[in-house]
């Protein structure tokens, strides 16, 4: 099975204050993710792919890249699934709050760890837990291979919290997981293609 992953666009403009956004924070797209949603439909039908099912989380933000990027792909044939398996992190004591925040409340040490490493930081009530994060994405992703066939094509709008802990499983290197907005990653029957990328092309 392929798998194209994406992660959503931008939900801060330039100007913003820039904090923390998780399960709890369900911001819309600003005009520069539209822009990358649009941009992520045309890489997608300058690909040639052509894909069987798309699953997007239950944010704003990943439904609105998933609808635009449809519909400038020219999708209109492809039903979207919204995806619990999908809903980003809740970041806990984390979530609101800023990089400066973070590193004024609590040092620096946890905050590097995962954004240079991915190692997930204990103690500040982060949720779910990696494992039920990765139990829940292996089961949707069965579910697509079931209902569309093991040869099926799919992608897949997320977040880089989720796709930090899922590239792993497919040998990505901890310090080399981060994914940009409106990037994406090819996966072709587990061995990874193309990671945080903005055209599929590579992979030819």
């Amino acid at each position: 099975m392929k798998l194209v992953l994406v992660r959503h666009g931008n939900t801060f403009a330039k100007g913003d204050k820039v904090v923390w956004v998780g399960a709890r924070s369900d911001l819309p797209l600003v005009e520069k993710g539209k822009e990358q949603a649009q941009a992520v439909g045309e890489a997608l039908k300058e690909s040639g792919i052509t894909a069987n099912a798309l699953y997007c989380g239950p944010l704003k933000r990943t439904v609105q890249t998933a609808e635009i990027a449809l519909a400038t792909a020219g999708w209109d044939d492809v039903e979207m699934t919204i995806s619990d398996a999908l809903r980003e992190i809740d970041y806990g004591l984390w979530e609101a709050r800023s990089n400066d925040d973070i590193r004024a409340a609590y040092g620096d040490k946890d905050i590097d760890g995962w954004q240079q490493q991915s190692i997930w930081p204990d103690g500040y009530d982060w949720s779910p837990d990696p494992q039920t994060i990765l139990s829940s994405w292996n089961a949707m992703v069965a579910e697509i291979e079931e209902t569309f066939g093991e040869d099926a094509t799919a992608v897949i709008v997320t977040s880089n919290g989720i796709l930090r802990i899922v590239a792993p499983q497919f040998g990505i290197a901890a310090s080399e997981a981060k994914v940009g907005t409106g990037s994406l990653c090819l996966v072709d029957n587990g061995v990874v293609k193309i990671w945080n990328a903005k055209s599929l092309l590579a992979s030819e």
